[in-house]
């Protein structure tokens, strides 16, 4: 779970609309089940037409945002999602591409720009952290969620229901160590869009950044697009590899999954500095000679623990980027004027330290989508074959 959070949160911008497109404006219930300690968000009917194989991203059928408020005081801990038919049945899991939750009262660790707290793609699978781990939220914070649907079923569905498991720790007598959202895309444009060309052959896209604060990567995974190879976390500076995360993919390239890694909870983090050059890679490898238009997405997501939670980057909704970010989700009309009410009236969204326990000093950084499952024991991990680190990390 520690990728959780960041799945599929690679796709900040709206993609234009196809002629049939799922409900504008589906019904959402949120039901608390505090014996199971979850949380069930259930959004729709979408109708979902039928479409072609292998269409490109500006073809998928996108939902807009359905913004809820988060129910309890407690900690994100790991999510499922699923989709079913009026009747409760499970439809292929393929339709849908993606799915994206945000969260409007906090602020990303590398971007100016909301947090996306979760993410699923058609290869992640249920992610679930410890009870004693997990990202701290309070209850009426505003989250939303929106998804993109590829129905390639080869009919129109025409009542299909998105359903979100969401697993949560309470605060109140639990000792909770808080971790946080870790987001850093190969082709991020805030307000834009993510994707690029692949053409054929060998290729790749990278970015560097640096982050605001210091802190230890707990465990890492990604998403990327058919006929991705690999992902890379790298020093800029040194141009040392720090992890390679592998993509699963059948003989014609089509990717089935994307490597995870588990670095540790204690020493065996991988450490980050302040303002020191980093650099994410998506390797491509195209068999065809076709050049896929906008075919192309590459993240890494995972588990941040700050040095200092206290310093964690305060969201500003008078920020320019923040402003054209919310501005270009697919978002519903009643949300956006929330938040510029919000903003003029001088909100101040919870900082991401707050309500944290003594317990937290220790982690508090992670997104929640392409991480397995981790061990309750912390001292235990379980890294994927098809992940390395490097062997000498700081």
């Amino acid at each position: 779970m520690v990728t959780l959070l960041f799945a599929a949160a690679a796709l900040a911008a709206p993609a234009p609309r196809p002629h049939a497109v799922p409900v504008a404006a589906p019904h959402i219930e949120v039901r608390v089940d505090s014996a199971q300690s979850r949380i069930i968000v259930t959004a729709g009917p979408f109708r979902l037409p039928a479409m072609d194989a292998h269409m490109d991203m500006s073809n998928m059928a996108p939902s807009e945002v359905m913004p809820f408020a988060w129910p309890v005081d407690g900690y994100l801990r790991g999510f499922n999602v699923r989709m079913r038919n009026a009747a409760g049945d499970s439809l292929p899991h393929e339709i849908l591409h993606h799915l994206i939750g945000v969260n409007f009262d906090r602020r990303q660790l590398v971007y100016p720009a909301v947090e996306r707290l979760f993410g699923w793609g058609a290869e992640t699978e249920p992610v679930e952290l410890p009870s004693s781990m997990g990202v701290p939220m309070h209850i009426g914070e505003k989250l939303g969620m929106y998804a993109m649907f590829h129905n390639e079923t080869g009919k129109d569905i025409d009542a299909a229901y998105l359903e979100v498991t969401l697993l949560y720790t309470p605060s109140k007598d639990h000792d909770v160590l808080t971790v946080m959202p870790f987001y850093v895309d190969v082709n991020n444009h805030i307000g834009g869009v993510t994707t690029f060309d692949v053409p054929p052959g060998k290729s790749s896209h990278s970015y560097q950044f640096e982050l605001p604060i210091a802190g230890r990567l707990v465990g890492i995974g990604g998403h990327i697009h058919d006929y991705g190879s690999s992902l890379e976390l790298e020093d800029a500076s040194t141009g040392k590899v720090l992890a390679r995360l592998k993509a699963r993919r059948d003989h014609d390239g089509h990717v089935e999954g994307v490597g995870r890694f588990i670095f540790g909870f204690n020493s065996d983090a991988l450490r980050l500095q302040a303002h020191h050059p980093y650099r994410v890679v998506a390797e491509y490898d195209n068999p065809t000679t076709e050049t896929f238009k906008d075919g192309g997405m590459g993240h890494i997501n995972g588990a941040f623990v700050p040095d200092d939670d206290t310093a964690w980057p305060k969201l500003d909704l008078a920020d320019p980027l923040v402003k054209r970010d919310i501005a270009t989700l697919p978002i519903m009309s009643d949300m956006n004027a929330h938040l510029a009410g919000a903003a003029s009236h001088g909100h101040k969204p919870n900082d991401a330290h707050a309500g944290s326990s003594a317990g937290n000093a220790g982690m508090r950084d992670m997104p929640m989508s392409d991480m397995p499952n981790m061990k309750a024991d912390h001292g235990q991990h379980d890294p994927k074959t098809d992940s390395t680190r490097s062997p000498d990390h700081p």
